[in-house]
């Protein structure tokens, strides 16, 4: 037990309390029973999560890389399961329905598909350099990316290319080859949005891949990629009607249809305003009570967090969150086994992304996605998932050392 970080695990109970204690106010207005409601619910959730991650934390290192490409294997066929027969809700077929229960896949297989890219990069060298390198890693990444990008479930999809990023940047990539890689992405999305932006993005490349000595065949290759996908962007754009147009830039800025689209950052940059310095007061606050913030105990947890707590809880929060995260990074300067390092860097990628993300999007600096805040947020897959994590961060802080 001395080697347990008490840090770490008082910053994530103190999560999951107040996650609780949230998700109690935002939907005690209710006449269910007791054992029906949401906040119960959320106990048995984290109950039946923190099972699992204590057996997670039992379990030898070693199990991690043995059930890797299993586990990823199984994540897939799920996958082509929800695409056939999974559970459609508000237009998104994502849940598959199991022995009286109703999971949602994509949580799973971020989990297996950790394991294994994990797993494969421990063992082969990656670089920019040498691309053929980069085809097993990537199709690794792109099965599952489309698979659940197919639900359609584009924040869940946008988890997988955070976590593969930084599991790059972890086996070898430079930030700089970050940046190129994602530059016919980029290209994409400012060839649409802005000629000068995206001008600017063709230039920054060039510039960046003369000034590093890229070779010339890497050059020509990626200046072709990010002219290319910029003017098939384009061509897309102009031959979209006026409608769909409308459709895209209000998800990118919901405040052009603020009875429609943003209707959702509206009330909840309402409720996170109105809180001012202290807050309203726990079960206190009329976005909540009075049911003007939509999905207030999922996606939008934290507005209900502003608005009942006001700055000092949402900062509050946030430490804790920093304190999570810092603790389970700092897990890579235990052991030096490659695989331990991965999983770890792999599994605060993920917590650190919905978080902020979360965030970003309730205060209206993001696009409404769906991502659900980790600990704080209700759901049963989400949380078992995020429990798993834990799980797998303390048996890599603990037995790390056992690879």
């Amino acid at each position: 037990m001395k080697r347990l970080d008490w840090l770490f695990m008082s910053s994530l109970l103190a999560l999951i309390g107040i996650g609780i204690t949230l998700v109690y106010s935002a939907t005690s207005n209710t006449d269910l029973i007791w054992y029906k409601t949401e906040w119960f619910k959320q106990i048995m959730h984290f109950t039946a999560g923190s099972l699992i991650a204590v057996v997670i934390v039992l379990l030898p290192a070693k199990f991690w890389k043995n059930i890797a490409w299993i586990s990823y294997i199984i994540a897939i066929v799920v996958l082509f399961m929800v695409m056939n027969s999974g559970h459609v809700s508000k237009g998104a077929g994502r849940w598959l329905d199991f022995a009286g229960f109703r999971f949602q896949p994509s949580e799973f297989a971020k989990i297996a598909y950790l394991l294994v890219s994990s797993l494969w990069l421990s063992k082969y060298r990656v670089s920019i350099m040498q691309p053929k390198t980069l085809v097993v890693p990537s199709l690794l990444f792109i099965i599952p990316f489309l698979l659940v990008l197919k639900q359609p479930n584009l924040s869940t999809a946008l988890v997988f290319t955070a976590m593969t990023l930084v599991h790059f940047y972890w086996a070898g990539f430079r930030l700089v080859d970050l940046f190129l890689l994602v530059s016919p992405v980029a290209s994409v999305i400012l060839s649409a949005a802005s000629t000068l932006y995206w001008n600017l993005l063709i230039i920054s490349v060039f510039f960046i891949s003369i000034k590093f000595k890229y070779p010339l065949w890497l050059i020509i290759l990626i200046m072709t990629l990010v002219i290319g996908s910029g003017y098939v962007s384009q061509m897309v754009w102009n031959s979209m009607e006026d409608h769909q147009r409308s459709r895209i830039l209000t998800f990118v800025d919901p405040m052009r249809d603020p009875k429609g689209e943003g209707y959702q950052v509206i009330q909840s940059q309402v409720a996170i305003g109105s809180g001012g310095m202290f807050g309203k007061g726990f079960g206190e606050g009329s976005q909540t009570n009075l049911a003007f913030l939509p999905e207030e105990h999922t996606d939008f947890i934290f507005s209900v967090l502003g608005e009942q707590f006001g700055f000092v809880g949402t900062f509050v929060v946030l430490v804790l969150f920093f304190i999570l995260l810092w603790r389970g990074i700092m897990i890579c300067r235990l052991h030096k086994d490659s695989f331990a390092n991965l999983v770890v860097a792999g599994a605060c990628a993920i917590l650190f992304f919905h978080t902020c993300v979360n965030v970003a999007m309730t205060v209206g600096f993001m696009p409404v996605t769906g991502l659900p805040l980790p600990f704080l947020s209700y759901g049963g897959s989400f949380v078992i998932t995020c429990m798993i994590l834990v799980g797998l961060l303390l048996n890599m802080r603990l037995k790390g050392k056992d690879f």
